[in-house]
């Protein structure tokens, strides 16, 4: 992995980030994924060409997945994944840690925040994904607490856009 702290070429305005529970529902994830590819091909007739994900596991990499798909298709959207920590994913099992790390090799920009887990660096990699985005896609159920949640509401606050994709995927 590189640690691209200072790559940022595309501006805030082009760009848009990713949030999600880790646990989807198996029955609508191709409802998601097909939701997630419609909205990256609407958002890039209006100029959104460069997606942060946070790489979490659950709708994070989902995410990360349909920008890769949609690539093929539009080849000038970019998939900036922004780890909170070197070993992000060190503790997952190595089915999804493979499918961690070829997402990350394929990504076009890496950026690597802290070398090491500290308590709060999931909630400061949120933050900077919502420093440089214009606006935010989630799959956020309502629950008041954790990641997702800090979030959408931190979007909301900011004046960020948030599309969310949880209720309109549902069967």
């Amino acid at each position: 992995m590189e640690n691209n702290k200072d790559f940022i070429t595309k501006g805030k305005e082009c760009s848009a980030a990713f949030t999600g529970h880790r646990s989807l529902p198996f029955q609508q994830t191709t409802a998601i994924k097909a939701a997630l590819l419609n909205l990256i091909t609407e958002w890039h007739t209006m100029g959104i060409t460069n997606y942060y994900c946070g790489m979490a596991w659950g709708f994070d990499l989902l995410a990360a997945e349909c920008v890769l798909l949609a690539k093929r298709k539009l080849p000038d959207i970019t998939l900036t994944a922004v780890i909170p920590c070197r070993e992000q994913c060190a503790l997952w099992q190595e089915t999804s840690r493979r499918r961690y790390r070829d997402i990350v090799r394929k990504a076009d920009n890496r950026i690597v925040l802290s070398e090491n887990y500290y308590k709060g660096c999931l909630l400061v990699r949120n933050d900077f994904m919502l420093d440089h985005a214009s606006r935010l896609v989630a799959y956020y159920n309502g629950d008041r607490r954790g990641g997702t949640a800090y979030t959408f509401n931190r979007a909301r606050l900011k004046g960020i856009p948030v599309t969310n994709l949880y209720g309109s995927t549902a069967t």
